[in-house]
């Protein structure tokens, strides 16, 4: 009998502390925010620090991680009536850096759900949004309060969008820096 514990002990112990590496987040992975693209106060882009590739793109759903999926599978009371699978714009956040705010820039060439969510690094989630948009539509998100964001903070904003026939049929993410410096921004990369 002890030596069937000691057996079951044996195949257990790896699965266990297989599931408990530091710094893993709980079962989760910490989000890589390394580049930024720079926009002005009207979403023009000036340039980029760091490795800003995949920032502000229309990607597939697949090609995010099930981690970050999850930071878009929140409840919310849109619904999908009348809405299509369409073509998209890459979105824009302006400006980036930013002090107090931030904009968010999406179109649609149809009605589409919208669903955004603003984490840190480490997967933590500040803001939710979910909401119907036919061509363009501006979001503003409330960046002042400093103890939450405080200057130099890196986040990244994901974004799906949703038919009545398809639920998340694109997605995307980008990354915004929290900066109370004017241009050329240097004290906060």
């Amino acid at each position: 009998m002890r030596l069937k514990y000691i057996f079951i002990g044996i195949i257990c112990l790896p699965l266990i502390a297989g599931n408990c590496k530091k710094g893993d987040n709980g079962g989760r992975s910490e989000i890589s925010i390394s580049g930024f693209k720079l926009t002005d106060n009207l979403g023009n882009q000036f340039g980029v620090n760091g490795n800003a590739d995949d920032d502000w793109k229309i990607i597939n759903w697949t090609q995010l991680s099930a981690y970050e999926q999850s930071f878009l599978n929140f409840a919310d009371t849109v619904n999908l009536i009348n809405t299509v699978t369409t073509t998209l714009n890459e979105p824009v956040a302006y400006p980036n850096p930013c002090s107090f705010g931030s904009n968010l820039a999406f179109n649609a060439a149809d009605s589409v759900k919208l669903k955004v969510a603003l984490v840190d690094a480490q997967g933590n989630i500040y803001r939710k949004y979910s909401i119907k948009i036919k061509g363009w539509k501006n979001i503003a998100f409330d960046l002042s309060n400093r103890s939450e964001f405080p200057a130099k903070k890196s986040l990244r904003f994901y974004y799906s969008f949703s038919s009545a026939t398809q639920q998340n049929f694109k997605a995307g993410y980008g990354d915004i820096k929290v900066c109370d410096d004017g241009p050329p921004f240097s004290s906060c990369f």
